[in-house]
């Protein structure tokens, strides 16, 4: 088609201009090859990362195919290498928590005034917290429970009872009839003879209590101490059955503590005893994986953080038999969060293991 170009006189003042018609447009439009009919272009190359990914996979594959095969041979070397211990090799803290003091935190929020926003943010913060660490102990506790593990009971059964439930979700709980009862009287103990170990400088004792980071820490401050000193070490606090086992509240009972808490504000009236000993935070796994049970105990590995509250004195003479002036000679409160372990399988006491600070 040819190029028709025609010329227009417009009516306006503008000077007369040249332009293009539709025949022009299509006369100028580029030409282009026709596609041939089969293509001859060799098949482009897969991308790196496709083949990579698809290696990565296949890799990862294997891998876990062997982990499971090495896996499946340890549980069977038991039986046949009867001295050797495959799953009781150091282990890591598991993951308990120090839970945050909710009560005290909406006081001082409307005691001071300041930062309030900030404090309601820290505040659902500490709720999803501690919720996070209540779901986590309810699950530690029915792991113990199916497992029969709880020391100082025999035959605890699961049934859907509300009893049981409720024993299941309170672990902080100070009744006597808790299922962690008896474990808080073995910690307390634990906790003592740790400490007069260290006063007395006795190893071999304080290796039978205690392991890892927490006993490692502890050699290093009994074999440093200077020649001579001897070290008197005592709890002058309460810690009989009485302040270490108290009863549930009844919902009457809480209504009315309540009661006094409002009344007592504004009063001179002594702040309630303290337990001396409180578990917060309880974990537990299965560790021991063999194909038959071990002989002694169960397949757990437990530990569990404990709250100390007492009131403690150290008193220190030198080599003469003179008192060295301390401020540790006076009683004086101490509060430690350290995590007691028990592994299932081995016939040996419960130990302290790692002694865990509030962030």
């Amino acid at each position: 088609m040819a190029a028709t170009v025609t010329r227009l006189t417009c009516r306006s003042r503008w000077p007369t201009i040249i332009c293009r018609s539709y025949g022009t447009a299509l006369a100028q439009q580029p030409k282009t090859k026709p596609a041939p009919l089969a293509s001859s272009s060799k098949p482009k190359p897969k991308r790196a990362s496709e083949s990579t990914s698809q290696k990565k996979a296949t890799g990862d594959a294997d891998s876990i195919e062997g982990q499971l095969k090495a896996l499946d041979q340890m549980r069977r070397m038991p039986s046949a290498y009867t001295s050797t211990d495959f799953w009781g090799s150091p282990m890591a803290s598991f993951d308990v928590q120090i839970p945050y003091a909710i009560p005290a935190m909406v006081r001082t929020l409307f005691s001071q005034r300041a930062y309030k926003i900030r404090k309601i943010k820290d505040i659902w913060f500490a709720i999803k917290y501690n919720t996070n660490n209540w779901l986590k102990n309810t699950f530690g506790m029915f792991t113990i429970a199916r497992a029969n593990a709880f020391p100082g009971l025999r035959n605890v059964q699961l049934r859907i009872r509300p009893a049981v439930w409720r024993k299941l979700r309170d672990v902080q709980s100070l009744d006597p009839n808790s299922w962690l009862g008896p474990l808080r009287n073995i910690a307390l103990e634990t906790y003592r003879q740790t400490n007069v170990a260290v006063a007395r400088q006795n190893e071999e004792a304080l290796k039978m209590l205690t392991v890892g980071d927490f006993q490692s820490k502890t050699l290093q401050v009994l074999r440093r101490r200077e020649k001579g000193q001897k070290w008197f070490w005592d709890i002058t606090s309460d810690t009989s059955d009485a302040v270490l086992y108290v009863p549930d509240p009844t919902f009457m009972t809480r209504l009315r503590s309540f009661g006094s808490w409002v009344l007592r504000r504004k009063s001179s009236e002594s702040t309630p005893v303290v337990s001396p000993v409180t578990i917060v935070s309880i974990r537990a796994a299965e560790i021991y994986l063999a194909e038959q049970d071990p002989k002694v105990g169960n397949r757990l590995v437990i530990q569990a953080l404990v709250k100390f509250d007492t009131t403690q004195v150290l008193k220190v003479t030198d080599r003469h038999g003179n008192p060295v002036e301390s401020d540790l000679s006076k009683p004086h409160r101490v509060v430690q969060y350290i995590i007691l372990e028990k592994i299932g399988w081995y016939d040996s006491p419960w130990k302290l293991k790692e002694q865990i600070y509030r962030k």
